[in-house]
């Protein structure tokens, strides 16, 4: 029993032995058996990340390829833009220098007209030129040169150029520019100025000018008939700042609905010819930006058929110094003077009348031949009758004439549109013939002239008038001038020689350079752009090849950004551009005697 239970026992620990070590091998097999799953899981995972990769390094290649590819694109459009901006500087000289050099001629004969025997109202005619012309020059400077270049840019339009300025002059010098633009039936040119607006303000009078010329134009280009009105009203007034409100208003063919919207962003005409009169050009988009230096803003309002109202608003600053003496000795002499005032236009004759009750005077108005006949037999007498030269039916010069007849003693004064009178103006009918639109200082002093005894009749005197003869006996210098223009040679001898000068003309570089070789000059006004060897070639050479060297300015119709700089850099000492201003040209005159005399 006992071996039994020995040899049970004995296979019983065999056979627990046996399965443990089968035990162990399945464990051990199970491992292997995982083991080589999660190996075959990882290699499998491994190659489609390494699959992956490699398509996303080929993805990146690409990118990178393509970025490549739009950085050389940009470069090339980048070169390309600065190219073209550089084509338009050099447009933009050329255009203001072809503009210049003619309008010197202008200005220079203008000036020089002046001294001749002039009346008064063809002394305001050569005012007009002026004006019209150094309005040019400030639309040359400010707006071809800058602003448009800027516009193409897409950069700011630069800095202000705050200055007081009388607000009605400038309004009446715009008005003035289209004075004969719609012809003899063509729209009338209307202004007022509210009460409150002060007339003396600070600042940028030539951005505000060119806002009111661009606009004026369209409403010219687009109104046959009507009238053209601009009005300036005060809006708001916070410590130094006034809020000016300027509406210019026309009875044009106005502006259709679906083009108001975009207006101010570009060209709004169509290629089409036969909507080429609703194009209102660059003119529109410049104003926006300009407006929008100010710190305003424009709008617009129109009814096709029945014209429109442009609107815009700017701040400025009320003027510290009197630009003009408002006020004269004479001025009660026109307290309760009669004036009958002839003009079949309603605000023509609402805002003449409204100015002439302002000068203390009693204005009765009258729309027609037949109510001033009524009105010359009813009323009082009058001391005066002005009287429009466009009216229906009888003309204001026919009806100047009966009055003649039957009342010999009254002044008659007419209102004309400057360049339309078809026939001259008989001897002895007027006492005074305004051009239109009327400039309210040339009215007041003509009124003056007729009742206050001590007023002689204003006259638009020019600096010129009044230049010293002995200036180049305090100033003494030898002066030669180069210069190609035949008609700017003129000019120079003429302004010089009033000065007591007498300067010597070339008319090239290179003859400026044989001159000062042989003779001995104080100061060369060095124009820049001449045929042959040119003003900056030739200043190089003087200062490369004498021993005697000359005080060399520019005087060059160059006058964009940069040009001063170049022609400083070639070695000149000065520069005046054209067209020359009298103060400027006195002052450098100064300003070099004193160095090269000292």
């Amino acid at each position: 029993m006992k071996r039994l239970y020995l040899l049970l026992l004995t296979v019983g620990a065999v056979y627990l032995i046996m399965l443990t070590r089968s035990l162990w091998w399945l464990l051990a097999g199970a491992l292997g058996f995982m083991t080589f799953l999660l190996y075959r899981i990882y290699a499998s995972r491994l190659y489609t990340s390494q699959i992956r990769a490699t398509a996303l390094e080929q993805k990146v290649e690409e990118l990178h390829d393509q970025l490549d590819t739009l950085i050389r694109k940009d470069q090339r459009l980048s070169k390309a833009a600065e190219q073209a901006t550089e084509i338009k500087k050099r447009l933009l000289a050329a255009l203001s220098h072809e503009i210049r050099t003619p309008m010197n001629g202008v200005m220079g004969m203008a000036s020089l007209l002046v001294e001749t025997k002039l009346d008064s109202q063809q002394r305001e005619y050569v005012s007009g030129i002026r004006n019209c012309g150094e309005q040019l020059i400030a639309v040359v400077n400010h707006i071809l040169v800058d602003d448009i270049l800027n516009i193409s840019k897409g950069e700011d339009n630069g800095q202000l150029v705050i200055e007081d300025f009388d607000l009605r002059s400038c309004i009446e010098e715009v008005l003035d520019m289209f004075a004969g633009a719609g012809g003899k039936k063509g729209p009338e040119l209307l202004y007022q100025i509210s009460e409150g607006v002060p007339v003396q303000i600070a600042g940028d009078s030539s951005r505000l000018r060119q806002i009111l010329i661009n606009l004026v134009e369209n409403a010219v280009k687009f109104t046959s008939q009507g009238e053209i009105f601009i009005g300036i009203r005060l809006i708001g007034k916070e410590d130094d700042q006034l809020e000016l409100e300027f509406e210019v208003r026309d009875t044009g063919i106005g502006i259709p609905a679906n083009k108001i919207a975009k207006i101010f962003e570009g060209l709004s005409g169509t290629a089409s010819p036969d909507e080429d009169k609703e194009n209102t050009g660059l003119g529109l988009v410049i104003c926006r930006r300009l407006v929008e230096m100010m710190k305003g803003w424009i709008e617009v309002q129109s009814q096709p058929g029945k014209g429109c109202t442009f609107t815009f608003c700017v701040r400025m600053s009320p003027g510290r110094k009197p630009l003009r003496n408002s006020l004269h000795p004479g001025m009660m002499a026109l307290q309760d003077k009669r004036i009958l005032v002839v003009d079949d236009n309603a605000l023509s004759l609402s805002l003449l009348t409204t100015q002439l009750q302002q000068w203390g005077t009693i204005p009765v108005a009258a729309t027609s031949g037949l109510q001033v006949t009524n009105l010359l037999l009813a009323e009082a007498p009058f001391d005066l009758v002005i009287i429009n030269e466009d009216m229906p039916g009888a003309d204001g010069i026919q009806l100047a004439r009966s009055i003649r007849q039957q009342y010999p003693a009254i002044p008659l004064m007419l209102l004309s549109r400057t360049g339309n009178q078809e026939q001259p103006v008989e001897e002895g009918i007027f006492s005074y013939v305004l051009a239109k639109p009327v400039r309210q200082h040339i009215m007041r002093d003509q009124l003056l002239h007729l009742f206050y005894s001590g007023t002689e009749r204003r006259s638009a005197k020019s600096s010129m008038e009044n230049l010293p003869a002995d200036f180049s006996a305090t100033h003494p210098l030898r002066l030669l001038i180069a210069e190609d223009n035949p008609i700017n040679q003129k000019i120079a001898l003429k302004l010089l020689s009033k000065l007591g000068y007498e300067p010597r003309i070339v008319s090239d570089g290179k003859e400026a350079l044989d001159e000062l070789s042989q003779q001995r000059y104080d100061l060369v006004f060095m124009d820049v752009q001449m045929p042959g060897m040119d003003g900056l070639e030739a200043t190089k050479m003087i200062r490369l090849c004498l021993d005697i060297q000359p005080v060399i300015i520019a005087m060059t119709a160059n006058a964009m950004q940069g040009d001063r700089d170049n022609c400083m850099q070639a070695g000149m000492d000065d520069y005046i551009s054209k067209p020359i201003e009298m103060e400027e040209l006195l002052a450098q005159l100064e300003k070099w005697s004193a160095v090269i005399n000292r």
